[in-house]
């Protein structure tokens, strides 16, 4: 994530206007050929993936989905993360519910106010 002149504005940005509620902490990672970005949740932050290959706008595009995951995070998708028996399919649904909709949108309005 070196070397984009815009994605750490857009990060501090998002941190400010739309913190979630555990810190959140953004690394590149190898992800799987299909997957962009991912977020989790670990008993202090969120760590939010995003694919390495991906160019500056992107990673910005992504990095706002995840965001909106952080955001509307709560018990059920903790318990499913845990449960050997969750399916990817079932916590893929489970984590795009209403509620991730609307956070992802509040997240997009943040980043739009930030005129970045």
């Amino acid at each position: 994530m070196r070397g984009w002149p815009v994605f750490g504005g857009v990060v501090a940005s998002l941190r400010g206007l739309v913190p979630a509620a555990f810190p959140v902490v953004v690394r590149a990672a190898s992800l799987p050929p299909d997957t962009l970005g991912w977020c989790h949740r670990t008993d202090e932050r969120f760590v939010i993936r995003l694919a390495g290959n991906l160019t500056e706008q992107q990673a910005i595009d992504v990095l706002l989905h995840e965001w909106g995951h952080a955001l509307a995070w709560n018990h059920l998708l903790d318990r499913l993360a845990k449960s050997p028996d969750t399916s990817p399919e079932e916590f893929e649904q489970a984590s795009h519910d209403e509620a991730w909709g609307c956070a992802y949108a509040r997240v997009w309005r943040a980043y739009l106010a930030a005129g970045q």
